[in-house]
């Protein structure tokens, strides 16, 4: 049998990469897959974002 290994990944600067990486995804507008609109203007974004931000939205997109 093979032996069992573990490991422990330690990433020191996730949240900034994670939020720069999302940022970008806004504004280059990349993967949106929803359109908000309301009195004329429209905003391009992501389901996935505005379900883990808002519980209104996350039961809406179900």
């Amino acid at each position: 049998m093979g032996s069992s290994q573990q490991f422990s990944l330690r990433w020191n600067n996730y949240l900034k990469h994670i939020t720069c990486a999302f940022d970008t995804l806004r504004t280059d507008e990349d993967l949106v897959d929803v359109t908000l609109s309301c009195e004329g203007k429209r905003i391009r974004a992501h389901k996935m974002l505005l379900s883990a931000c808002s519980t209104y939205f996350r039961d809406l997109f179900k």
